[in-house]
């Protein structure tokens, strides 16, 4: 049976009020997120497209882009169908109480996801195998890519959320599993084919909002794992039990996350300016 593992007794951290500090670097948090997506979708002189193809420009070779809609993505069919299927993760292991969990699933349903991750890799070596014109089993086509990408994308999400719950939270349940039966796993998998459904509709509406989803996911991903260190530098390791307490590494990982991305995309369009990278396929 799935419990709550016991943790040391520290009486202030089980007070669930957010103190005065943790309440100001939540409020600096939300105004930075929110600054950003108005940045993002109010600059003028440069298109949406644009606005996220250069954002993650040093996370892709940009090269296999899904377009619908008539939009272009920023990242690759591969990265999209991945990053959309890592949100679509989080937001089922959330929404079934498993927020918190702090084991992998069960395994028969762990080596189905290590299975698709293997998939992922396996079509990844004969697309890369194709582009340098060496012999591949198979013409590699982007709905592959994209289905596939979803595939590892829920390995990824889980991994993650496993890490951190493990290293910061004090009310991490140990005996919890973060996907605890097939039927949670097919609910992301429905998810995720309806997605491929609304990317293949082919609709400005639909395509949008699924191309600026996959660029908050990268940065969401990376603002996670970045934020680690400066959480563990505050002392949170282990003593985490209100989200608020994760306000400021969360804000310090936001931080390193924007900076790492800017000074990919620079270091890319040097490259691409010296001629040692193909020029941009800008939408």
């Amino acid at each position: 049976m799935e419990s709550l593992a016991p943790g040391p007794h520290i009486s202030h951290l089980d007070d669930n009020t957010p103190t005065r500090t943790e309440l100001r670097w939540t409020a600096v948090l939300f105004g930075l997120v929110g600054g950003l997506l108005l940045g993002v979708l109010l600059m003028p002189g440069v298109t949406l497209e644009q606005i996220l193809y250069l954002a993650m420009h040093g996370i892709c070779a940009q090269t296999h882009n899904l377009v619908a809609g008539g939009f272009q993505f920023p990242l690759c069919a591969r990265d999209s169908g991945m990053y959309l299927s890592y949100l679509v993760t989080l937001g089922v292991v959330f929404a079934r109480g498993r927020g918190l969990a702090g084991r992998l699933p069960p395994l028969p349903i762990s080596l189905i996801i290590l299975l698709l991750f293997v998939i992922m890799a396996v079509d990844g070596l004969n697309s890369t195998l194709a582009e340098f014109d060496f012999p591949h089993a198979y013409t590699p086509r982007d709905d592959l890519r994209l289905l596939t990408g979803m595939g590892a994308g829920i390995g990824l999400a889980l991994v993650v959320l496993l890490v951190i719950n493990t290293a910061l939270r004090r009310d991490v349940q140990d005996q919890l599993y973060s996907i605890g039966t097939w039927r949670e796993l097919g609910m992301i998998i429905l998810i995720n084919v309806l997605i491929i459904a609304a990317i293949y509709a082919d609709l400005l509406i639909l395509a949008v909002p699924l191309a600026l989803l996959t660029a908050v996911a990268v940065v969401f991903n990376l603002a996670a794992v970045m934020m680690l260190i400066p959480s563990l530098f505050l002392g949170l390791g282990g003593r985490v039990t209100r989200n608020t307490q994760l306000a400021h590494p969360a804000f310090i990982g936001l931080v390193l996350a924007l900076t790492f991305l800017i000074a990919l995309a620079r270091y890319r369009i040097w490259m691409e300016v010296l001629g040692f990278l193909p020029p941009p396929l800008l939408p």
